[in-house]
């Protein structure tokens, strides 16, 4: 496997964890507490794929935009770039900062239109909760099945608590005990180590072609790719990890 092709098995893992429940969302400052927070957008995931059913099958381009729009709110695609880069972070300039930011979550908004499935539904129990001793820090465990499926994950959400906000944001998802943020860790480290961070971006980066991919209906070759995830991914990771 390419490494484009690995950095898009490890966002669909990502997307695992969070875009079973992308569409839910929300903006609401309700959800104050982690479990909770889980739990209530996860509930709303269905509402709100339901209603937006016919414009997601009519254009996946609205699955693009609406991904960008809900994801913010809630994960922290700054600080994942952040860790994911590690001491390389400020080794860079500003501009490859923000270009690596941008193309990650580039990538997550194609490859949740690649894989989304509107026939596929799910039922999550959150099963745990813990906290650091400073209270900034909170891991939420959770089963994810698939409703008349044989699918069942497991999947943990690594959040933190904004200082200023007082936000509880995602920095980290953990799909059947492989850490996303770390795998990323572990390949973008080899690939700067290679051929630096110019060839990591271009490697991340989303191409116009994929995004018009993405806008068109998915064929059954790569939507099937995308869904059987549980298996796949997992053994990517630890193999190229």
């Amino acid at each position: 496997m390419n490494k484009k092709g690995f950095f898009s098995q490890l966002v669909l893992s990502l997307l695992l964890g969070l875009v079973v429940s992308i569409n839910s969302f929300a903006t609401s400052t309700d959800y104050q507490e982690p479990g909770v927070m889980v739990n209530l957008l996860f509930d709303e995931m269905n509402a709100q794929i339901l209603f937006d059913k016919d414009k997601i099958e009519a254009d996946k381009g609205h699955l693009l935009a609406l991904g960008h729009r809900v994801l913010s709110p809630y994960v922290s695609f700054d600080k994942m770039a952040k860790q994911v880069l590690g001491k390389h972070w400020r080794k860079i300039t500003k501009d490859q900062q923000q270009r690596f930011i941008e193309a990650f979550k580039a990538r997550v908004s194609v490859a949740m239109a690649t894989q989304y499935d509107p026939n596929k539904k799910y039922t999550l129990d959150v099963i745990g909760e813990r906290r650091n001793k400073k209270g900034d820090r909170a891991l939420v465990k959770s089963k994810v099945r698939e409703i008349g499926g044989a699918s069942n994950y497991a999947i943990s959400y690594k959040f933190y608590l904004g200082k200023k906000t007082k936000v509880w944001r995602v920095y980290d998802v953990i799909v059947e005990g492989i850490s996303i943020l770390q795998s990323f860790k572990s390949a973008s480290a080899e690939e700067i180590k290679k051929n630096g961070i110019e060839k990591l971006i271009e490697q991340l980066a989303v191409t116009p072609a994929e995004v018009e991919d993405a806008e068109d209906d998915v064929d059954d070759e790569v939507n099937g790719d995308a869904v059987e995830i549980d298996s796949a991914v997992v053994a990517v990771v630890k193999e190229d990890g």
